[in-house]
């Protein structure tokens, strides 16, 4: 009988594993939560979850893999996939389903950063000075041992999330309560941060049978990110194999050690100037970017992968066991994320239509992403949520050389155009391949958070080159430049002209309305446009009934919220006491004073006083914690409507009003 197996993941990953279990001829099943189930087109079987947490759920995910007759649960990566509970659970099932990854043991110290240390330093893999720590004393005393920078990590972080530098003592203690914060198991430890120029991140592609024989297809540069979230991803690095090989070296002898089965990926710090290195963390699963390491080797990691939790398979039996001559070619991965770099990359949720996308293609090419369709399941849009990574696309480019892989990635960015509401990372993926550091190698693990304002002009700059499309699509002016942070393509949706005539009508609305304000009527006549990507942006002149001259005006669309509208509360931009969120999140914590002004009481003005700095409100994305803290000492006077904890609230929406004392009446002293 053919295997059968759930991919207990969503998005590209997903498609990626059902696509490589087809070709083997195995029976898929896919899970899906409403409003994302592009991938689940791709599985012969779906089943639907209540909500994005059950991905998390190791009963729901044995239960379905039970239910459907699985053989076979492949956990892709994120989720479930470092959990040994969920290998368990599918080994106590009747009868026993296997799980592709590494056995619970391996789990156990791989999904444990001190744990994965411990092991390193036991076969004299060389580790960055650190230790657990339980309290932000713990991590005070720390200090004493070592120079800042250091660095506060989850034990069980990932994608960025849980990791925070300290440069100075009193960033220490909050730093502390946001990796706690984002650390599932709530554990951390602390280590001596090794950043900046020359400090590189190397990482090594494993794969094993759990025999104790294991094989690597060599390295991957992983600089380029942003707050330890990476970005562009290279194979090989352009470091000498003379460099890359204590890595490989050091990878083999802890996977033996291990006596690993299934893929991984075991991550360095190396120094380029100096040739220090140290270990990292092994992410005992299939890599984001096993993309390139494919394209470099001609290798299908998944289909290997697959094929490893078959009965009597091993890297021998598939002709894996010998290794790898070093890569001759060179591949990139971009990642396209549905962020907002001139919103210091805020989160853009939103809809992607399937009308105004259009994907690169042509020889040296490939995208792996979630926003396709099978034939069996046509999808006329998507929709960017708040509940996942921002993850939208992987655009992978290949070349026989370093420039002809860089050239063919700028060539596959400038046909990219994802229409619609979602803004994009895209320019600074072209500003990064497009930057004179790209082509000499020069860069570290900070560089792009030091030069990310160039990148971003550079990116922008090369966008608008493109194409000949960026030429004065939807402009009065052809020489003005197109907003190309989001778009590929700066054109208007909307047949939206000079000389448009529109009546807006404003009244009251809802049963909350206030009835003393009474329906007023305003025309509105679009004298000059200057720039149309409605929605995403429309600006230009405005002649209008409420005033003799012309006006200028900019409307430009911000992320929205998962409450209505009645059950919100818009901050007045030019309201100084309006504290406003700065982008699209859950609320997960409030400040005491927030607490005490949402229950009504006065007794006690003192319970509602914040001090400058303080944090008013912990606002949860894709499981990265994020601090709107207070301009100033003050008053919370009231909290904005419907602020609570567990509310995903829109950018702009009103947290609170916040006055000073001198604001206050003197009845509210």
């Amino acid at each position: 009988m053919a295997p059968k197996v759930l991919v207990a993941n969503r998005g590209e990953i997903a498609v990626r594993v059902l696509r490589s279990a087809r070709e083997l001829g195995w029976s898929t099943v896919a899970v899906y939560i409403d409003n994302d189930l592009s991938h689940a087109g791709y599985a012969d079987e779906a089943t639907r979850l209540e909500s994005a947490a059950d991905f998390l759920n190791v009963a729901t995910i044995a239960g379905i893999a039970s239910r459907t007759k699985c053989t076979h649960v492949h956990p892709g990566y994120g989720f479930l996939s470092e959990v040994p509970s969920l290998s368990q659970a599918l080994a106590s099932s009747t009868p026993p389903i296997m799980f592709i990854g590494p056995s619970p043991d391996t789990l156990r110290i791989a999904s444990d950063k001190m744990l994965s240390r411990e092991l390193a330093t036991s076969l004299e893999v060389p580790v960055a000075l650190g230790e657990r720590v339980y309290s932000a004393e713990d991590v005070h005393a720390f200090t004493h041992k070592t120079q800042f920078p250091i660095m506060i990590k989850a034990l069980d972080g990932g994608g960025g999330r849980g990791i925070r530098v300290v440069n100075r003592p009193e960033e220490l203690d909050e730093a502390f309560k946001r990796c706690l914060g984002e650390s599932p198991s709530k554990q951390v430890f602390v280590e001596k941060a090794l950043t900046g120029a020359g400090w590189k991140h190397i990482e090594v592609q494993i794969i094993g049978d759990g025999t104790g024989a294991v094989n690597h297809s060599w390295e991957r540069e992983c600089s380029v990110q942003r707050r330890f979230q990476k970005i562009v991803e290279t194979a090989p690095s352009r470091l000498s194999r003379t460099t890359v090989q204590p890595l490989i070296d050091a990878s083999l002898t802890v996977a033996r050690k291990l006596q690993y089965k299934g893929l991984g990926t075991f991550e360095y710090l190396i120094n380029a100037q100096s040739g220090d290195w140290v270990f990292l963390e092994i992410n005992p699963r299939v890599q984001v970017e096993h993309t390139i390491t494919e394209e470099v080797m001609d290798l299908d990691l998944v289909r290997a992968q697959l094929l490893l939790f078959t009965p009597n398979t091993t890297l021998q039996s598939l002709s894996l066991a010998a290794p790898f001559p070093a890569p001759t070619s060179f591949a990139v991965q971009l990642r396209l994320t549905a962020e907002d770099p001139s919103k210091n990359f805020q989160l853009s949720p939103g809809i992607v239509r399937s009308a105004a996308l259009t994907w690169p293609a042509g020889r040296g090419v490939r995208i792996d992403t979630w926003l396709s369709s099978h034939p069996s399941h046509h999808f006329e849009s998507w929709t960017v949520g708040t509940e996942f990574d921002s993850l939208l696309a992987k655009i992978i480019a290949r070349g026989s050389s370093f420039e002809e892989m860089t050239q063919k990635a700028r060539r596959a960015l400038g046909e990219l155009s994802i229409g619609g509401d979602v803004k994009t990372n895209v320019a600074v993926l072209a500003g990064v391949t497009d930057h004179q550091d790209w082509m000499t190698g020069s860069i570290d693990t900070l560089w792009l958070e030091r030069s990310a304002s160039q990148i971003l002009d550079l990116g922008q700059l090369a966008l608008g080159k493109s194409s000949a499309l960026h030429q004065g699509l939807g402009h009065a002016d052809a020489a003005t430049p197109t907003s190309a942070a989001g778009k590929a393509i700066g054109g208007g949706a909307m047949p939206i002209q000079p000389g448009s005539l529109f009546t807006l009508t404003l009244s009251p609305s809802g049963s909350s309305a206030d009835t003393h304000v009474p329906s007023a009527k305003h025309t509105l006549m679009l004298s000059s446009i200057r720039q149309n990507a409605f929605p995403e942006m429309l600006s230009g002149t405005l002649q209008t009934s409420l005033a003799p001259t012309p006006l200028s005006f900019s409307l430009s669309q911000s992320t929205s919220a998962s409450v209505s509208g009645s059950d919100l509360e818009l901050a007045d931009p030019n309201d100084l006491t309006h504290i406003a969120a700065p982008l699209t999140g859950k609320v997960v914590e409030l400040h005491p004073a927030l607490v005490a002004a949402s229950t009504g009481s006065k007794e006690d003005n003192n319970r509602r006083r914040v001090r400058r700095g303080e944090p008013l409100v912990i606002l949860t994305v894709m499981k990265m914690e994020n601090t709107v803290v207070a301009p100033r000492d003050g008053f919370v006077q009231r909290v904005g409507k419907g602020v609570r904890s567990g509310v995903v609230i829109g950018e702009g929406t009103l947290i609170c009003v916040v006055e000073t004392e001198t604001e206050l009446p003197s009845s509210k002293l």
